[in-house]
């Protein structure tokens, strides 16, 4: 996948890199020499170029991007950057946002998919606060979600089928073991260290000690 990041600070530049490990051709832009040149031996190409201006992003092809991505928080510069990819033709737009106004804006241009990373972060951080043992959290409405756990030491050599609960929305998802995802796993499987087990529930279950 061919994919453009618009801005390179700290979410547009871990977003690069990200899909540049993950094997995606990435093009990297920001006017600041200093951030293009940080990130250009870890990306396809890395330019220094203005965002809002549609003809510097039609000279570095952006149109022939499978998707592009407007990282930068900035209302101005997102709102007419995010015109530009769509203006060129590019497939998928995606962008960040620094508010729901802001999200708001976006998503009325044509904007596909619209994140805002600080608001989604600690929503999904205030549950990891509730959910102590869980390694991280997928939140399906305000009270039910999906949680992984590292099994605690006393759990190492029982059963999985003893997690199951009659009275608890809790129920055992996936089994993580190697890199192999198990999903709806025999039960009879004896938990291992390093395991990765996922749960869906309630959060008041999904907060319960295993």
């Amino acid at each position: 996948m061919q994919v453009a990041v618009l801005g390179l600070g700290r979410f547009g530049t871990q977003l690069a890199l990200s899909l540049a490990a993950e094997g995606h051709e990435v093009l990297a832009i920001d006017l600041s020499e200093t951030e293009v040149q940080h990130i250009a031996n870890s990306v396809t190409k890395a330019a220094i170029a203005d965002m809002t201006d549609e003809q510097a992003l039609r000279d570095l092809g952006i149109e022939n991007m499978d998707v592009g991505v407007v990282a930068t928080a900035y209302l101005e510069a997102s709102v007419l950057a995010a015109m530009n990819l769509l203006s060129l033709g590019v497939r998928d737009v995606y962008a960040k946002a620094q508010s729901d106004r802001h999200a708001m804006m976006l998503r009325r241009l044509g904007v596909q998919r619209v994140v805002e990373p600080e608001k989604e972060g600690g929503q999904r951080f205030a549950h990891l606060l509730r959910l102590r043992e869980a390694k991280d959290y997928l939140s399906l409405t305000s009270e039910y979600g999906v949680a992984i756990y590292e099994p605690p030491p006393r759990l190492y050599g029982t059963t999985l089928d003893q997690l199951d609960e009659e009275k608890s929305t809790r129920r055992l998802l996936m089994l993580v073991r190697d890199d192999e995802v198990q999903l709806n796993p025999v039960r009879s499987q004896a938990i291992k260290a390093n395991d990765l087990l996922i749960f869906s529930g309630a959060d008041e279950d999904l907060a319960r000690e295993l």
